[in-house]
């Protein structure tokens, strides 16, 4: 990625680099392993309102150290209501385009670019799919009066002296990090297993009592929204990867999403220059121009909660939050097993067979981001896949009843 310095007003100001999130404010051997990965060795550490980012580039020639240099990205990304971006003209033929979304996060790769009049159109083409933009244009007088509107201190670009050496501290770190991914998609598979074994038991113990002849009465099982992550915590925690992908990656262009109970499934589609030699990780397709990635969720707890109510008041709470937030709401029944009716008889020869609660499948499909929702006022809201499409995002759950 091209960087470069502009001055506005009495400071200089960097512009063209590539950012990347964190959960909070990285430390000197986080900040060195990313720029080895990205041959950089300037970084841009920035704590926004709701961001924690560092950006980072290559040095530029002639100059060693960046002295009295800011990040421009980072100064104006909590300037705008998000999401927006932003198109200036700094020069003759030269153009600054920012892009800012949730969490008024910089895009990671290409959202604080510095190019030609072809370069910045293939960026925001490469932005289309998402119809939610705040557009700002302008050239330099308007990012000074951007700049003058912020009562906040710049945020320094400075160099990096590390020989990207990876030390025993960070290899411990990535070693537990890796574990906990790998531990949160196993407790999900666990919780599922293990309710698949109790159906199949109940099941088989109601089989065996038809064949003896006994009656049977029925009895609820266990609420499933005991054992499934809050629909809000299942949001944050795919938004946790999914937010901080890339659009590009060696060459190889981040085409599709999709979050499920226990991991997020990243589809790379190979562009012009780019080979299976460097590549994302992942299976590679057969044809070797796909790579599918996986990554497990980490951080998801069961509720632990039941707050179903009846079926069709949790429906309507739910029709009319996609009402009120202009979302396309669709929803198909799934009925509740019907179970026999107990006969008379001694409790030792009376069985109960499973019977499993009043519940409706919904979609939803949206433009903006669904990472922002709150989905705490519908009760019995449970959510199961969230997947990126042409337009925007399309959400599928389910919805217990009582």
């Amino acid at each position: 990625m091209t960087s470069k310095i502009i001055e506005i007003g009495k400071r200089r100001w960097l512009v063209g680099m590539t950012w990347r999130s964190f959960e909070e404010a990285p430390d000197s051997q986080q900040l060195d392993s990313d720029a080895e990965s990205l041959n950089a060795s300037w970084v841009s550490v920035r704590n926004g309102r709701a961001a924690v980012q560092a950006g980072f580039c290559a040095a530029l020639p002639g100059i060693k150290k960046p002295s009295k240099v800011y990040s421009l990205a980072a100064m104006l990304a909590d300037s705008r209501e998000q999401p927006w971006l932003g198109i200036f003209r700094i020069a003759d033929d030269l153009w600054w385009y920012v892009a800012v979304r949730d969490g008024h996060a910089i895009m990671p790769s290409d959202g604080d670019v510095v190019g030609g009049e072809d370069e910045i159109k293939r960026v925001r083409d490469g932005h289309s799919g998402f119809a939610d933009w705040n557009h700002v244009e302008g050239d330099l007088t308007t990012l000074a009066k951007l700049i003058d509107s912020i009562d906040e201190s710049p945020t320094p670009v400075r160099s990096l002296n590390s020989s990207f050496m990876p030390s025993m501290p960070w290899v411990v770190g990535a070693t537990v990090l890796l574990l906990a991914a790998c531990g949160g998609g196993f407790w999900w598979q666990q919780k599922l297993l293990q309710e698949q074994r109790e159906t199949e038991a109940a099941m088989a113990r109601v089989r065996a009592q038809l064949e003896a002849g006994k009656p049977i009465v029925s009895t609820a099982l266990p609420s499933p929204l005991l054992t499934m992550p809050a629909a809000n915590d299942w949001l944050a925690a795919c938004g946790t990867i999914m937010l901080v992908q890339h659009l590009s990656r060696s060459g190889w262009a981040l085409s599709a999403m999709t979050c499920n109970s226990s991991s997020v499934v990243i589809q790379w589609r190979r562009d012009a220059g780019a080979t299976v030699a460097l590549r994302p990780d992942g299976v590679v397709s057969a044809d070797g121009e796909g790579v599918t990635e996986t990554v497990s969720l980490t951080g998801l707890e069961a509720s632990g909660a039941d707050d179903s109510v009846e079926l069709n008041d949790a429906s309507l709470a739910l029709r009319a939050w996609a009402q009120s937030a202009m979302f396309t709401l669709s929803i198909a029944g799934a009925e509740s097993k019907a179970s026999p009716v107990a006969l008379p008889g001694k409790p030792a020869d009376v069985i109960a067979t499973p019977v499993t609660r009043p519940e409706l499948s919904f979609t939803l499909d949206m433009l903006v981001s669904p990472f922002n929702m709150d989905l705490s006022a519908v009760p019995g809201l449970r959510l199961r896949s969230l997947k990126t499409t042409e337009n925007g995002w399309h959400i599928e759950g389910t919805l217990y009843g009582r």
